[in-house]
């Protein structure tokens, strides 16, 4: 199938071109636009396990600039040819080489293999590109100093310049009465001065032009003859020397033009592989297994490029190894087509080794892909929508083979339906015989009663809302799709009384089978939303649950936090009432007193002296937290928690108190009298898992549960686990990659391999 097949069928080429806008260059992004489905197995592991590598670069932060490239392919031939490049080209190709040269130094130091073989490969050509910088400029000019012949030249030339303006000057100013204007001007290159059409004779020299009123003329005076000739020939010199050098330089290049070449194309497929690297990563999409020793079709959360990101419905698609069908039934515009298109697409981009939008992708390799999708009918060759189907489906029955993938869009449509679906069941068991897998639609009840007593078809729907008359776009396996023909047809108004006829005649010419599979169909699909029903009621239940226990935890820290600034305000006002009390007794002091007031006064210091004293007491520096001390003045004892400056927090009977240092006397901690029993070994973790799903999770409960599994982690010696997380909305991941880069037990972390989970699931390496 040639791409032009593809861009109408599956609308292959906007895809390429949603992925080529991330291309850095023009080369790149036309081998993008170019690509097609590939049918070399060897070929497409190769560009698999390279986009692969690609997207693990950029997953684990990689940056690599490919500023500076252009194609320079013709610049560089051009040489080849013995032709001389312009200042500018040779600009280009310094700056492609100063490009390769950045990016085999990002990808040298990668943890890549087979992209670091690529830059390997890669020669920078250092000194050609030296040799270019030394002589052009950023503006893609020749330097003035490229040579010393040509900055001798320059500054001649300037020399001779200002020779030339000084007497000019001179001229203008001896000869102003002759002159319509007192400056001159550049004629050709030439320095001129307009001088009055009756003294035009008076000066010697040529004349070059006539002013536009035809009363003055553009004269070069004699004086300025020789001058202007040598300026002329200054100029000429330089041109000269600047295609010397630009000559020299392209022979330069001609002698590395297979290795420039070479370059490009490898800086060609290196931007290549990171543009559909970065396409996949910033839509979490992931690099499909592509195998040919497998016959089942995985498609995990699927979702079409092409549809609004916050719009489309993430479906998973699956055929198993003894499935050889997939056939989708339910309305017109109920989502059947976007659903083929999709598995087709991704198949096919899968075989051009291209990543796609999934959280998991296991494809089968097929040695030739056919699709029919839409109406082909033609004018021009007298087709009709059945023929151009037929002729068509004719093609595919003919050249296919027991690895062919066969996408057929409403297969037997545009006929007698009765005639069409015994066609399309005959195809279908035509095509399956020869061992193709095939992905249909269809409307015929008897081609989805021959699905459903198939043991190797698959018959699916696409969910559509009979309420509203809506499609939900919801894939359901293992269930087909009524039509709604006559819920649609009420909807725009058909009259009742037709409706009522149109069933009574359903209702006549349907068999007994038919409406036993229609009741069965019914059946399954209120099963189906009843189910799904339950499981939200569960998943809220457990909503609720998770958010009653956060609730309790954060409860319970606001009273902790409360308990702590309760003591620590009683203690500020306890330091502030004895301020006030010292500038009390002050006041007494210097005041009359009286016998009781002297003896309260000597009372109160003897008190101050006892704590000016205890102030006095130096501090045991030798404490630390987990000593257990005695609080002086108080029977209390306790452990230390924690000490701050001049101050401790211990606690005593359960509860933390805060105690200036100098109060604290370490002590032996009492022995508590303990019932001996048995130990027995914690066999809590004897057969320790080796991952954990955090899914579900908050972020702070999953932080926690994560910090403990770790411990366990490295208690029981493992080096290496999963961490399940899922990709949601990605902010239980970005905690998680967070909190394991601060973990002094983390050895290296990444994330999961598309088949341990992709993006949902990181692999953490322990020391």
């Amino acid at each position: 199938m040639n791409q032009s097949e593809l861009n109408k069928a599956i609308d292959f080429d906007r895809v390429l071109e949603q992925v080529s806008q991330y291309a850095s260059f023009s080369c790149s992004k036309q081998m993008i636009l170019d690509s097609v489905p590939l049918f070399d197995y060897a070929i497409i592991q190769m560009e698999l396990n390279r986009v692969q590598e690609a997207f693990t670069f950029i997953q684990e932060g990689g940056i690599v600039s490919f500023a500076g490239c252009s194609d320079i392919s013709s610049s560089v031939k051009k040489t080849k040819k013995k032709m001389v490049c312009t200042p500018y080209e040779l600009y280009e190709i310094s700056s492609f080489l100063s490009a390769v040269k950045n990016v085999r130094e990002t990808f040298l130091n990668s943890n890549t293999k087979e992209i670091k073989d690529l830059a390997q490969s890669m020669d920078p050509c250092v000194k050609v590109c030296k040799q270019i910088v030394s002589q052009i400029d950023a503006t893609g000019h020749v330097k003035i100093d490229a040579s010393e012949k040509l900055k001798n030249l320059h500054k001649k030339l300037v020399d001779t310049r200002l020779t030339l303006n000084e007497k000019a000057r001179h001229f203008i100013k001896a000869n102003s009465h002759s002159l319509m204007e007192s400056m001159s001007t550049t004629i050709n290159g030439r320095l001129s001065v307009l001088v009055k059409n009756q003294d035009k004779n008076r000066f010697g020299g040529m004349v070059h032009a006539s002013s536009q009123s035809g009363l003055a003329s553009y004269i070069e005076p004699e004086a300025f003859v020789g001058l202007n000739n040598e300026i002329a020939q200054i100029e000429a010199n330089i041109e000269e020397e600047i295609h010397r050098i630009c000559a020299q330089l392209s022979e330069n290049v001609a002698q590395n033009e297979i290795l420039i070449l070479s370059d490009l194309e490898t800086m060609t497929l290196l931007d290549e592989l990171i543009s559909k690297a970065k396409w996949a990563y910033e839509r979490q999409g992931c690099v499909p297994v592509v195998k040919m020793s497998i016959r089942s079709l995985t498609l995990e959360r699927a979702r079409h490029p092409l549809i609004d990101a916050q719009k489309v419905v993430a479906n998973t698609y699956q055929l198993k190894p003894d499935q050889k069908c997939l056939m989708i039934s339910g309305p017109n515009m109920g989502g059947k087509t976007v659903t083929l298109k999709t598995i087709g697409l991704f198949v096919s981009l899968a075989h051009a080794g291209f990543p796609v939008l999934c959280d998991r992708a296991l494809i089968p390799y097929f040695d030739s892909l056919f699709f029919d999708i839409g109406d082909n009918q033609s004018i021009e060759q007298n087709l009709s929508t059945f023929s151009s189907h037929i002729s068509k489906i004719s093609y595919i029955c003919q050249h296919c083979t027991s690895h062919s993938f066969v996408l057929l869009d409403e297969i037997g449509n545009g006929t007698d339906p009765l005639e069409g679906a015994s066609l399309a069941i005959a195809i279908l068991e035509y095509l399956m015989e020869k061992g193709c897998t095939i992905i249909t639609s269809t409307h015929y009840s008897q081609v989805k009663s021959y699905g459903k007593a198939s043991e190797v078809v698959l018959v699916s729907s696409v969910e559509f809302d009979s309420s509203s008359l809506q499609p939900t776009y919801k894939y359901i396996p293992g269930v087909s799709g009524a039509s709604y023909a006559f819920l649609i047809a009420g909807n725009y108004k058909i009259q009742n009384s037709i409706l009522d006829r149109a069933k009574y005649y359903k209702e006549q010419n349907e068999e007994d089978v038919q409406r036993q599979l229609e009741k069965l169909e019914k059946l399954q699909n209120d099963v189906l939303l009843e189910k799904e029903r339950f499981s939200k009621m569960i998943k809220e239940a457990h909503q609720i649950q998770k958010e009653a226990v956060e609730e309790k935890k954060k409860w319970e820290k606001k009273k902790k936090d409360f308990q702590e600034d309760y003591e620590s305000r009683l203690l500020e006002l306890l330091e502030e009432k004895e301020k006030e009390a010292n500038e009390i007794i002050d006041s007494l002091k210097s005041e009359q007193k009286s016998h009781k007031q002297s003896e309260a006064l000597h009372q109160i210091h003897v008190m101050q002296q006892k704590n000016q004293k205890q102030e006095e007491k130096k501090v045991d520096e030798s404490l630390k937290v987990g000593d257990y001390v005695q609080i002086e003045n108080l029977a209390s004892h306790g452990e230390i928690l924690e000490i701050r400056k001049k101050e401790a927090v211990v606690l005593v009977n359960g509860m933390k108190m805060k105690v200036k240092m100098n109060r604290l006397e370490r002590i032996s901690r009492p022995k508590v009298q303990t019932i001996k029993k048995k130990m027995h070994q914690d066999r809590i973790f004897t057969r320790f898992p080796l991952e954990l799903n955090l899914i579900g999770m908050r972020v702070e409960e999953g932080i926690r549960e994560l910090d403990h599994y770790i411990d366990q982690a490295v208690y029981h010696k493992v080096k290496q686990v999963r961490i399940i997380h899922g990709m949601g909305t990605g902010a239980l991941r970005n905690a998680i990659w967070k909190e394991l880069d601060c973990h002094p037990m983390v050895l290296n972390k990444m994330s999961a391999g598309p088949s341990d989970g992709g993006l949902g699931a990181t692999i953490v390496l322990l020391k």
